[in-house]
């Protein structure tokens, strides 16, 4: 179902795909070409509300050596949610880990690899990432980009 999803060049329909998988995706979100979702275990992850995932982007909900390796004993199955609040732009390219939460107005710049949670209203860049600045304060929740061009009239 999620490689349909890939393929279906309309935004709406792509995420309704990805709901028959099992996601739990809220309202008005946009999910960009190419994004790969946990495909045994899709139940533990939650998309909010508003919230824009660019191309190419990957996003876990468990962790599996496939192989028999010793190393099964340090890295054992684990199966995480893995929670996206609302109004979070997730830029092309991200990878975001098992058991992660990523808090509302949150950005998530390209190629930056998400290994433990995100504050609030945070601007996430880099590989190893590091919250770069808060955004806390920067607008006024409840406002939109429609509401604000419209004040000059």
């Amino acid at each position: 179902m999620q490689r349909l999803a890939n393929f279906v060049p309309f935004d709406g329909l792509r995420s309704d795909l990805y709901r028959a998988t099992g996601l739990r995706i809220g309202k008005d979100v946009f999910i960009g070409e190419g994004v790969v979702f946990d495909k045994l275990h899709p139940e533990y992850i939650e998309i909010g509300d508003h919230t824009a995932i660019g191309a190419r982007t990957i996003i876990t909900a468990h962790q599996v050596i496939p192989t028999k390796t010793a190393l099964r004993a340090l890295y054992p199955e684990q199966y995480k949610r893995t929670v996206v609040e609302h109004d979070v732009w997730i830029m092309p390219g991200v990878i975001i880990t098992p058991g992660v939460t990523v808090g509302h107005h949150s950005v998530i710049a390209t190629g930056a690899v998400v290994h433990k949670d995100v504050p609030p209203f945070s601007l996430v860049v880099g590989a190893g990432f590091r919250v770069a600045k808060s955004l806390e304060g920067a607008f006024v929740e409840g406002n939109d980009d429609t509401s604000a061009q419209g004040s000059s009239s």
